[in-house]
């Protein structure tokens, strides 16, 4: 009886791994054959459906809606391809680049957000290792090669990086 239960919680994370898949390939894509008008213009399409689907998903919380999700992303990058085939619209050149400057002075408040996500999960880990050393002495020498390695590894990174 519990694998019926999970049956539909698998399906729809299988489908949102799917619609995020489709994101990471077609906006690389439509990058690298059209141009940069038609990525912002696919950006802008696919923040617009997920911006609707979310809503939708709030109000209605239907199981179906994710299953309605994964067929619009490829449908979104044929609506760019089409449009982009031909000669452009000026219009369609101009929202492409509003929305290129919207995402490029909103880029510090995803920077902040990125931080701030990456202090709770550093606080969440600390939490959870402070459980673990109380448990006994090899998770504390575990824990002291990690963050050995970890220090290492940035310190290489930072030298590597600015090199």
């Amino acid at each position: 009886m519990s694998s019926l239960n999970e049956s539909p919680v698998l399906t729809s994370q299988l489908q949102r791994l799917s619609n995020f898949l489709q994101v990471l390939l077609f906006l690389p894509l439509t990058l690298s054959t059209l141009s940069k008008p038609a990525f912002l213009l696919l950006s802008l399409l696919i923040f617009l459906q997920s911006l609707i689907h979310g809503t939708l998903q709030f109000f209605w919380g239907s199981p179906f809606l994710p299953a309605l999700q994964v067929p619009i992303q490829p449908f979104l990058l044929l609506v760019c391809f089409n449009l982009f085939a031909q000669s452009v619209n000026p219009l369609l050149l101009s929202i492409a680049s509003w929305w290129g400057t919207i995402l490029t002075l909103s880029s510090p408040l995803f920077i902040i957000l990125e931080s701030v996500s990456s202090l709770l999960v550093a606080q969440k880990l600390g939490q959870v290792g402070r459980k673990l050393v109380g448990k006994g002495e090899a998770y504390q020498f575990v824990f002291l090669i990690a963050s050995a390695v970890a220090y290492v590894a940035s310190a290489w990174w930072i030298v590597a990086v600015s090199a």
